[in-house]
């Protein structure tokens, strides 16, 4: 993979975690529930990690399969090819296979001249602008999320690929892969998920102390305690806290060199920014951070993939609302949300979990949200999906396990004041 420059390196810095979501001067997609019904998910796939792959850099020459450094135009329909292609000079990506079902990317706007937002999408030829989005962004902003998003079969050269559409202004556009759903072979032993129960598995608040540049913390995910032993990729949430500069955070095995390209986790002073991740998991059993800024760091695991797992996973090939409180008064103070989810938008009554764009808008004050089943046994974790500051729209992708019947999700939240909740569905998870 490409080294990083140093001009990538100042580009990439200050990203900033988001999901869709309509701010007050950014233009929204329009919000409205899609109907998902057989024949409009995926077939049920196993998971095969990759750790992180450059498949797009709009700033990039060499990382751009139209040949050149080009920022997507307004109302541009971008395709992405997830296979081996070639430019100049030659350049060949690590194979996304003919039959992948689904792949999970980070997808990154930067650069960024008018208020708009991007989707990500399995088709680009439908017709018109997409119903839903997957970031939104302010001129100037740098905002990142990752999705998990139905692959398109027929993209050119037989290269299975995705599609970006911008909605409104000039943007570079970033897409690294983290990894893919498929049928699993002998060849390619891709691996069923099983959640976890929200647990912490480190806070350099409480142990280890602040991280400087260069700083690096050791995550144990591998865990019989946690029924994760045989993991070979893990879900983990991560969280910079009260970053004091700008920096940026990889996630990789111990036994692993440093990725020479791109970032989990993004982040500025003074703004707590939260992001779910996929990460393979070596023989050693654990994975490392390494931080270049100056800041706190939280790890959560919320789920993996590996050979005692039980689920596979079906990707909507459109997204969903299943949940939007505006225009009323959102969530209240310290109060809990529930809203069923099996049944609804082509979800099968027997999913086990599902994953969500959860967004958290006009808030009054500080707070974080916390997603979970919603059994009605369990107490809620102490742990958080996102963060956000009064008056700003923060949002990150979840892995939500189901609870109660019908299957539903809880979402906790933590502030004085109301915030306005968004949750859209990208798949859901079967045993099988």
């Amino acid at each position: 993979m490409r080294a990083r420059s140093a001009m990538a390196v100042a580009a990439l810095t200050a990203l900033v975690l988001t999901l869709p979501v309509a701010t007050a001067s950014a233009t929204p997609a329009t919000p409205r529930a899609l109907p998902v019904g057989p024949g409009q998910a995926t077939a049920p796939g196993a998971f095969v990690p990759i750790g992180l792959t450059r498949a797009l850099d709009t700033r990039s020459d060499q990382e751009n399969p139209a040949g050149a450094a080009r920022k997507l135009q307004p109302g541009e329909s971008f395709d992405v090819p997830l296979s081996a292609w070639q430019n100049h000079p030659p350049r060949e990506l690590p194979v996304v296979p003919a039959d992948a079902t689904a792949v999970v990317v980070n997808v990154t706007a930067t650069n960024t001249t008018a208020a708009g937002y991007l989707t990500v999408r399995r088709d680009g030829a439908m017709p018109g602008a997409p119903v839903t989005s997957t970031l939104n962004f302010e001129a100037g902003e740098t905002v990142s999320n990752m999705i998990t998003v139905a692959v398109d079969p027929r993209g050119a050269n037989s290269s299975p690929q995705i599609n970006v559409y911008n909605n409104a202004g000039t943007t570079d556009v970033v897409v690294d892969i983290l990894g893919y759903y498929a049928p699993s072979t002998p060849q390619r032993p891709g691996h069923r998920y099983d959640p976890v129960r929200p647990t912490r598995l480190a806070d350099t608040r409480v142990e280890g102390g602040r991280l400087g540049r260069g700083g690096v913390v050791t995550a144990n995910v591998a865990r019989r305690d946690l029924g994760t032993a045989d993991a070979t990729a893990v879900v983990l949430n991560v969280t910079a806290v009260d970053p004091s500069t700008e920096g940026f955070v990889v996630a990789h095995p111990s036994s692993w060199p440093l990725p020479a390209e791109g970032s989990h986790l993004n982040y500025g002073p003074g703004r707590t920014v939260a992001n779910q991740v996929v990460v393979p998991v070596g023989p050693e059993g654990t994975i490392e951070f390494f931080n270049t800024g100056s800041t706190d760091l939280v790890v959560d695991i919320v789920g993996y993939y590996g050979p005692s797992g039980h689920n596979l996973y079906s990707a909507v090939t459109e997204q969903a609302r299943l949940l939007d409180t505006r225009p009323g008064a959102g969530a209240w103070a310290f109060s809990t949300l529930e809203f069923p989810v099996a049944g609804r938008s082509g979800v099968p009554d027997n999913a086990t979990a599902v994953t969500l764009n959860v967004t958290a808008t006009e808030p009054q004050a500080d707070g974080h949200l916390a997603v979970f089943a919603a059994d009605g046994t369990a107490a809620r974790p102490s742990t958080s999906n996102l963060n956000f500051d009064a008056g700003r729209t923060v949002a990150n992708g979840v892995a939500a396990q189901l609870g109660g019947n019908p299957g539903s999700v809880a979402v906790y939240h933590h502030a004085a004041g109301f915030t306005q909740v968004i949750a859209d569905l990208t798949g859901w998870f079967v045993k099988g």
